[in-house]
């Protein structure tokens, strides 16, 4: 019976169930089309009986869906002859399952051909063995796919002859893992060409064995796998194979891997790979490899390799490898470089061309270190970027070479540091050139190094810029008159005492009038009597008044009458009470009437107020006259306190009053003695109150005339008495009514009488009272009478009897 597949149409194949096609009998399969077997899914393949797959023409396997050739089972495979295997395609082949690849044997899988290797997965050519790999043929291996290269087991890799091995590509080369590459035993790395060797990557660097490469494959080997390699790696590499390192080989090297060169590495670079090495990388070089290189190499490093090198690694380059530096290695040296060089042993051109920062990181033992001649080669722009550090290492012997426009171009932070004997060993023309800048910030010491000849040679302008802190260093009396006159007034203020002591006269006189100013009380006690005779009138005014007051006794005693006649109010006012002292009549003479005001009570007792002419004593002041003591009134003369003013005799204190004499008071006009105080009238003596004239005892306020004391009141002589007014009368007390003899009272008027005080009525005795004339008795006031006491009422009634004859 003839099979019916043939009229079943593709639908219907591809509706067919498992069961059914499990039922096809070997006609049945053999009369499948190849549009039929097409369209099987995986599942009704798997279906087929296993032994007809074997009778399945090479035709009708390879037109088995891609996607259902995964449904051959284990057993079905097995019946697939080498033919079979040839005709599957390579979409096919890719399709293989790992589980498929796997069941096949030697022989099927020898069939595969190049391009069905190529095709293979990655699943797939992970399920070969060994054995099955090692059946391939070069153009078989070379065929396999880059990516499925790293589904290799490490045991089929190793299994590669060196005939395989070679036909690698460099795809494939560069798709082998860490651990297959590793798994490569020495006769295969051997068999590795310069090409394959070239496509290794940065990846597969670790943990190879770099030690079986001959020279001509590490001279291949990529720069992305050199830059892969590890410290040891490097280190485990031959001199052989250092020296095969190619320029673009040695600067992939990284940081890392360069550790690992040694000296005897580093020997066999040319040139050219010394001048390759990354500035990152040459910095991690040990300094046994650094202390290795040759003078040749030294000079091949680029500028900027120069730069990166660390100061531990300059430190080992010795006098030779220094010497081989270029002038432009030199100036590529940066400040953070500086300690470690050994900079004595540069020659002068290297030492001239070291970057002004490379000089700014040197410490001063190394510029102590340098020769004179290393010293005398720096520039200026290099002497200017010296520190405060580096400058104090610098010796006389060095700044002697020194050109003016260098020491001009020391900074004035540095210039501080210079020492004391590099100060002292500066030549005139050097100091000369210092800036204003400079000299403005050398220290104390480094000024009291000066000698006599450097400081002549300092202009004004320098002179000038002296600032306060540095006066106290000065040799002040070194200086011309020209340079005092160019002398700061800040600096003139600082000045002490025993420096201006130290002045010549020619020096005092050349000050001008803001210096003179500007001196302190400190430095004004140095001025002696030459100097002040130097000052102009207008100097002795500027002379400030704080400080006027610490002018010596002597000095004062030698002031012009003009001098004197200069001085302010403000300074007379400070003058001190021991040099108005010695303040001579010619001097005295000269004041005016405005600087005799401005004398305080302060500097009373002080001035010879009898130098005074009678204008000058009218022009002192009250506060003055009122801190007159007796003894200073009494020795004025007649015409002085005659010149007195009303508000002078006003102030005059009850000591001072004591002083007049009778002939002063007689000299007194009413105004003026009204002036007088009535606290101060009771000092007055008894003679001068003896003395006073009538239009004087009329003057006499109430007040004054109450303070009166009864020794006053009893030297009142009748007719002065006989002067009081009612006014007067009534301001009497009883105490000073008491005191006056009978023949006084007696000249009293009615109007006197009855004018004493109901208080005062009580101080008349008896005798008083029984002396009274009638009109007296008369006059009397009935308040009067009430503050009689019964004796005086008794002497009344008496007094009274004894005119009326009774």
């Amino acid at each position: 019976m003839s099979s019916t597949i043939p009229s079943l149409s593709i639908s219907q194949i591809r509706t067919l169930s498992t069961a059914a096609i499990q039922a096809w009998t070997a006609e049945d399969v053999a009369a499948l089309s190849s549009e039929q077997i097409g369209v099987l899914n995986a599942r009704q393949v798997a279906s087929i009986d296993a032994g007809y797959v074997g009778s399945l023409t090479t035709q009708q396997i390879s037109a088995v869906s891609s996607r259902a050739i995964g449904g051959l089972t284990i057993d079905q495979l097995a019946y697939l002859s080498s033919q079979h295997i040839q005709a599957l395609t390579t979409g096919q082949a890719s399709a293989l399952y790992s589980q498929q690849i796997d069941a096949l044997d030697a022989g099927q899988i020898e069939a595969f051909s190049s391009a069905q290797i190529g095709a293979l997965s990655a699943r797939g050519i992970h399920a070969l063995s060994a054995d099955d790999i090692a059946t391939f043929t070069t153009d078989e291996i070379a065929a396999i796919s880059a990516k499925a290269v790293p589904a290799l087991t490490t045991d089929a890799i190793a299994g590669l002859s060196a005939g395989q091995v070679a036909a690698l590509t460099s795809a494939q080369i560069a798709a082998l893992s860490v651990a297959q590459f590793s798994a490569f035993t020495p006769d295969q790395v051997e068999a590795l060409s310069t090409a394959q060797m070239a496509a290794l990557t940065v990846r597969q660097a670790s943990g190879f064995d770099v030690t079986a490469l001959s020279t001509a494959q590490t001279a291949a080997l990529s720069t992305a796998f050199i830059a892969g390699l590890k410290t040891q790696q490097i280190t485990a590499l031959s001199s052989e194979q250092a020296e095969a390192l190619t320029s673009a080989q040695i600067a992939a090297l990284s940081a890392t891997a360069v550790a690992g060169l040694e000296a005897e590495d580093i020997e066999t670079f040319s040139t050219d790979e010394i001048a390759s090495i990354k500035t990152q990388v040459l910095a991690r070089l040990s300094t046994d490899v650094i202390a290795a290189l040759s003078g040749a190499q030294v000079g091949a490093l680029t500028t900027v390799q120069i730069a990166a090198l660390k100061p531990a690694q300059l430190a080992v380059l010795t006098s030779d490898q220094v010497g081989a530096l270029t002038s432009t290695q030199i100036g590529a040296l940066s400040a953070r470089q500086a300690s470690g060089l050994d900079v004595a042993t540069l020659s002068t051109p290297q030492a001239a061309a070291l970057s002004t920062g490379f000089i700014s990181g040197l410490k001063g033992d190394q510029v102590a270190a340098l020769s004179s001649e290393q010293v005398q080669a720096l520039t200026s722009g290099q002497i200017a970027a010296l520190s405060a550090v580096a400058v104090a290492g610098l010796e006389a012997e060095d700044i002697e070479t020194f050109t003016t426009g260098e020491i001009a171009s020391i900074g004035t932070r540095v210039l501080a540091r210079l020492s004391t004997d590099a100060v002292a060993a500066l030549s005139t023309a050097q100091v000369a050139a210092l800036t204003t800048g400079q000299v403005s910030v050398l220290s104390i010491a480094q000024l009291a190094a000066l000698s006599s000849e450097q400081m002549g040679a300092l202009s004004t302008a320098q002179i000038g810029a002296l600032a306060i802190r540095q006066a106290a260093g000065l040799d002040v009396a070194a200086l011309s008159t020209t340079q005092t006159t160019a002398l700061s007034t800040a600096f003139v203020a600082a000045l002490k005492g025993n420096q201006v002591a130290a002045l010549s006269s020619g020096q005092v006189s050349a000050l001008g009038t803001g210096q003179v100013a500007a001196l302190s009380a400190a430095g004004i006690t140095g001025l002696e009597a030459e100097d002040i005779e130097t000052f102009t009138t207008d100097e002795v005014a500027q002379i400030a008044t704080r400080v006027l007051g610490w002018l010596s006794t002597d000095a004062v005693a030698a002031l012009s009458p003009a001098q004197v006649a200069a001085l302010t109010t403000g300074q007379v006012a400070a003058l001190k009470s021991t040099q108005l002292a010695v303040l001579g009549s010619d001097q005295l003479g000269a004041l005016s009437a405005t600087q005799i005001g401005a004398l305080t009570a302060r500097q009373s007792a002080s001035l010879d107020v009898t130098a005074l002419s009678t204008a000058q004593t009218a022009a002192l002041s009250t506060a003055f006259i009122a801190a007159l003591k007796g003894d200073q009134v009494a020795a004025l003369s007649s015409e002085q306190t005659a010149a007195f003013t009303s508000s002078q005799v006003a102030a005059l204190s009850a000591a001072a009053v004591a002083g007049l004499a009778s002939e002063d008071i007689q000299a007194f006009t009413t105004d003026e003695i009204a002036q007088i105080g009535s606290r101060t009238i009771a000092s007055l003596s008894t003679s001068v109150i003896a003395a006073l004239g009538n239009d004087q005892i009329a003057a006499l306020t109430t007040g004054q005339v109450a303070s009166l004391s009864t020794d006053q009141i009893a030297a009142l002589s009748s007719d002065q008495i006989d002067l009081l007014n009612s006014t007067q009368i009534g301001a009497l007390s009883s105490r000073q009514i008491a005191a006056m003899l009978l023949e006084d009272i007696q000249t009293f008027t009615t109007d006197e009488i009855a004018a004493i005080g109901t208080r005062a009525i009580r101080g008349l005795s008896t005798q008083h009272v029984s002396g009274l004339s009638e009109e007296q008795l008369d006059s009397l006031t009935a308040a009067q009478a009430r503050a009689m006491s019964v004796a005086q009422v008794n002497a009344v009634v008496a007094a009274y009897a004894e005119y009326e004859g009774l």
